[in-house]
């Protein structure tokens, strides 16, 4: 039996070459970016919330519309559990209104530094550009603290909720991790591969086709 070794599927393997280099170029890649991350062992002290003590905030800018992941770097010797709200702020980096619920960090005995992912969640409808504030309430139970760094890096100061307000702490910044969710893209460069790969080898079968037609006019 005679096979035809330059077809596959009723395409001459230099289209199907060029078809597949075409979809490998245009798959989509996911990536995400990190809004903020000041985590790490460079932390100077830690600030303190005890049941019936205060709620800390700290307001960061949104640089896109959504997010996913948010780790605080938090302190305890004892255990506690607290929840974690995202707020809207005003001009004076003040938290306003509640957006969104977004879980509750359980502290191990462990002391300092512990990395702690706040549940699963996903928040949307963000502004970008616009500020927002990541709020450790009081603890329901136990004690724990949120490690700071006297690095401001690209964050405003942070603030604490203290006598009926939300009054600034500067010089002091929470430690976290918050990050962009990944979203899936094309790159150009991909882009212009994959569609060129296509327009040649569109090219090549025309011209093949055509080629018969034109040496029977000849």
């Amino acid at each position: 039996m005679k096979k035809n070794f330059g077809m596959f599927f009723g395409l001459p393997r230099w289209d199907v070459g060029a078809v597949v280099l075409a979809l490998c170029a245009l798959t989509p890649v996911s990536r995400a970016g990190v809004i903020i991350n000041n985590t790490g062992s460079n932390f100077s002290f830690f600030h303190g919330a005890d049941p019936g003590g205060d709620p800390l905030a700290q307001v960061f800018t949104m640089s896109g519309t959504s997010f996913d992941s948010l780790i605080l770097q938090l302190q305890s010797t004892a255990g506690g559990s607290a929840s974690v709200d995202l707020y809207n702020v005003n001009g004076s980096d003040v938290p306003t209104t509640l957006l969104q619920h977004l879980g509750t960090v359980t502290t191990g005995t462990s002391g300092d530094g512990q990395l702690l992912s706040v549940g699963s969640f996903s928040v949307s409808g963000l502004t970008s550009g616009n500020q927002y504030a990541i709020v450790l309430q009081v603890p329901t139970s136990g004690s724990l603290a949120w490690d700071v760094i006297d690095s401001a890096g690209s964050l405003p100061a942070p603030v604490q909720y203290n006598s009926g307000g939300w009054i600034s702490a500067p010089g002091n910044y929470f430690q976290m991790d918050l990050e962009l969710t990944a979203v899936p893209e094309v790159p150009m460069t991909g882009a212009v591969i994959g569609f060129g790969a296509l327009a040649i080898g569109l090219g090549h079968t025309v011209r093949r086709k055509l080629r018969p037609a034109v040496s029977g006019i000849l």
